[in-house]
């Protein structure tokens, strides 16, 4: 049986965690894979990982101290393949193999990188993750995974590989399956206006300002609100400029939620206004629970690769905040919330964890022979 280790900073906790627990539990659900997520946090598993997907924790509280440990992780445990996850520890991952390839013992699987973002714009978000040093080290990976056609195919291009190395593999999302609790919030309840909704990490490329000024717009003439959920250092801005806009009875920032698809399954819509996304995995998760999606078609191709050209949810130009507020106005009309609601489900299927393991393994199968 294939062994598939995936190393993550946390299990259960951020879309990056999230991201390969889903994939763990589509590896485990499509069977012929052994599944270790080795973690350098000592977060807990969520209750839905399956008991065959095994935690390994390197005892570190980050990935800059987890060499060491990953190294001998590889040494003595062996997997066919260790999949890594974010630029900054993709460098741990390549600095760990290389050492574990050297004997006494030697290691001897593959080594896929995972590349969520385009090279050249990694570093907005996190300054550990230099596209300079990526486009020098990603040559020495066996592999490349990419969560979107567009982000794919810059990296390959940025860091100069061989266009055969590299494999799309969907951010997996799977049917919501919790309950419903009670409207987590007033403005929730049955019989209220429209609610929007945006769940960010509040950076400032994420525009959260843009969707301000489209909501002004469309509250002008419709009884609507809008509710912002995350944290971040655009909050403050964000708080700000609703009081500006004289908006703070329709509009409010939540901070951090544990369970944001509580409200956004009773949202009227998510809208996504970023300016760079090589994936956008809220709007999939929006769609699992039947809530449609607005997005601006970012830098990184992400939201136009998810709402495949605007096809199950409304693409507008980035930075377009005329087109942002005329999509909104848009999706008031009850026929057509229903319809992007319908799609949006039908499109979340599309990215199940079972049809994104299926595209792994079968990457895996085509270049390195390996049988799962």
């Amino acid at each position: 049986m294939t062994r598939v280790s995936l190393l993550v900073d946390s299990p259960s906790k951020r879309a990056h965690g999230n991201a390969a627990s889903r994939l763990a539990v589509g590896l485990v659900e499509s069977g012929g894979v052994q599944v270790d997520l080795v973690c350098y946090s000592d977060d807990p598993a969520p209750s839905w990982l399956p008991a065959e997907a095994r935690i390994h924790r390197l005892g570190v509280d980050r990935a800059s101290r987890s060499v060491p440990a990953l190294v001998h992780y590889l040494r003595t445990q062996r997997p066919d393949v260790l999949i890594t996850r974010q630029v900054h520890a993709n460098f741990v991952g390549l600095a760990a193999a290389w050492i574990a390839r050297t004997p006494p013992p030697r290691w001897q699987g593959k080594l896929l990188l995972v590349q969520d973002h385009l090279p050249e714009l990694t570093h907005a978000s996190n300054r550990r993750d230099n596209k300079w040093v990526a486009k020098a080290t990603y040559r020495f990976a066996d592999g490349l995974i990419a969560p979107s056609p567009t982000v794919l195919a810059n990296t390959i291009e940025w860091c100069g590989l061989d266009p055969s190395s590299g494999a799309l593999v969907p951010n997996p999302i799977p049917k919501y399956t919790a309950p419903l609790g009670p409207p987590p919030h007033p403005w929730l309840r049955d019989g209220e206006p429209p609610v929007f909704v945006n769940v960010t990490n509040l950076l400032p490329f994420k525009r959260v300002d843009l969707l301000i000024e489209a909501f002004s717009r469309v509250r002008a003439n419709h009884d609507v609100r809008l509710l912002i959920l995350g944290e971040g250092p655009a909050r403050r801005p964000a708080d700000e400029q609703i009081r500006r806009l004289r908006l703070s009875d329709d509009a409010a920032t939540l901070g951090w939620i544990d369970d944001p698809l509580q409200y956004v399954a009773r949202s009227w819509a998510l809208v996504h206004p970023s300016d760079e996304d090589g994936f956008a995995q809220v709007l999939t998760e929006a769609m699992s629970v039947g809530c449609p999606v607005i997005a601006a078609d970012s830098q990184g191709g992400g939201p136009r690769f998810v709402t495949d050209n605007g096809t199950y949810g409304p693409l507008v130009p980035r930075g377009d905040v005329d087109g942002l507020a005329e999509a909104m106005r848009t999706m008031l009309d009850g026929e057509e919330h229903a319809r992007y609601s319908a799609l949006g489900t039908q499109r979340a299927d599309m990215v199940s964890p079972v049809a994104s393991a299926r595209a792994l393994t079968g990457y895996l199968t085509r270049r390195f022979g390996l049988h799962v």
